[in-house]
């Protein structure tokens, strides 16, 4: 019996459908619905599935990017996935947006990125991930989280590495960049794709869990709204 894996994105202003068949990625919807995503993503579900003649009940693993990212957009992307798991008594793989975002850079190349994306107050949310080949998920090389500029340079440095050996990715290069004046390289914009994201979720199945222990990561330090 196939075994289907569907992943939805929201937490950005692209909204993102990716979907596997057992090991295989099938096809993937990418587009920037900025503030519509409430409104566009059951319909684009639905013409998503109805594609590859399948149903929500068809699906036998969902994901949900959890955050960092839009406030709205992560609540969008959350009630609906947990719901449809809910209604077909399901699984849900919860992602981070900071390993997709490295994911989509690493995942055919491998190497190292550095995620960093904008989160207000002078502030960014990052992570930095090593791709760990075919099979297996990015490794984390130190904890993910909201920073101040300097405070994610100085966990940077911990790990030894240099600037010019890793990719420098974010959202909106416009917005971060200034925040890193010091900082010699440059910031790579990465938009997020369901491909990849449906392929991240393959390699994360053990972190399943149900519809109701899925919850937002926001990151919010209090002085970030």
């Amino acid at each position: 019996m196939k075994e289907y894996t569907l992943s939805v994105d929201c937490c950005s202003a692209w909204t993102t459908l990716g979907l596997a068949e057992d090991e295989k990625v099938r096809g993937e919807i990418n587009i920037d619905a900025g503030k519509n995503q409430s409104a566009l993503l059951p319909g684009l579900l639905q013409h998503f599935l109805k594609a590859f003649s399948l149903t929500p009940e068809d699906i036998s693993l969902f994901s949900v990017v959890t955050g960092p990212g839009s406030f709205t957009g992560i609540k969008v992307g959350i009630s609906f996935v947990t719901f449809l798991a809910w209604a077909a008594g399901k699984s849900i793989v919860p992602l981070s947006s900071l390993e997709c975002m490295a994911f989509e850079k690493i995942r055919r190349s491998g190497g190292l990125a550095a995620s960093v994306l904008w989160g207000g107050g002078g502030k960014v949310y990052g992570g930095l991930f090593k791709g760990e080949g075919d099979t297996l998920p990015p490794l984390s090389l130190f904890r993910s989280g909201s920073f101040t500029p300097e405070l994610f340079l100085e966990a940077f440095s911990g790990t030894k590495l240099r600037h010019q050996d890793v990719f420098w990715l974010t959202d909106a290069p416009e917005k971060v960049a200034p925040l890193f004046p010091s900082f010699g390289g440059s910031f790579e914009k990465i938009i997020p794709t369901g491909s990849a994201t449906v392929e991240l979720t393959r390699r994360h199945k053990g972190r399943a869990r149900s519809a109701f222990e899925i919850h937002a990561d926001y990151f919010r330090d209090p002085d970030l709204g």
